[in-house]
């Protein structure tokens, strides 16, 4: 079962032992670059908006974690699960990524903050509704891209953030 392969507890004093050692399982250490860089980033916004520090970069360091499960198993695991897969994320199970890390934050690292858990379920696609804590890691994760050049819309979010908006 899928599940018993991905939801397995990690080793590790700290938490970001606990993510290296996961990551390794999988052989995916490349994404911990990315993660701590959305972590850091995370807190930094949280700062400037008077939220939670520590949760921010708690859930920038988890937020894409269940990188270990391979899409073509994402809709797989979420049935194994007993989880509504939406008809776009049957058709992108990269979309999955987010209640996944989710998932895996709450089941392999113990992570119990609703706050932690709903931004992490929700920093690529949002969601109606979405709390302050929510855009804070949204927009982490959207000042680090990791897809190799410059983010796009880097200047405008970051004008934002000047302005004092979280969401706008």
């Amino acid at each position: 079962m899928l599940k018993e392969t991905y939801l397995i507890l990690p080793v590790g004093k700290t938490l970001e032992e606990q993510v290296t050692n996961y990551l390794s399982l999988f052989d995916k250490e490349y994404l911990l670059n990315h993660l701590t860089e959305v972590a850091d980033e995370a807190r930094l916004t949280a700062m400037h908006f008077g939220l939670d520090q520590q949760a921010a970069y708690q859930a920038g360091l988890l937020h894409d974690i269940s990188v270990v499960i391979p899409n073509e198993e994402r809709v797989a695991f979420q049935n194994e699960l007993g989880r509504d897969v939406l008809s776009a994320e049957r058709h992108l199970p990269l979309l999955l990524h987010q209640q996944q890390s989710a998932i895996i934050a709450q089941n392999c690292f113990g992570i119990t903050d609703s706050a932690i858990l709903s931004a992490i379920a929700c920093h690529t696609t949002l969601k109606e509704g979405a709390s302050d804590f929510d855009h804070c890691l949204f927009i982490a994760d959207k000042i680090k891209w990791d897809r190799g050049q410059t983010p796009p819309y880097l200047k405008d979010v970051l004008a934002v953030l000047e302005e004092g908006e979280l969401h706008k």
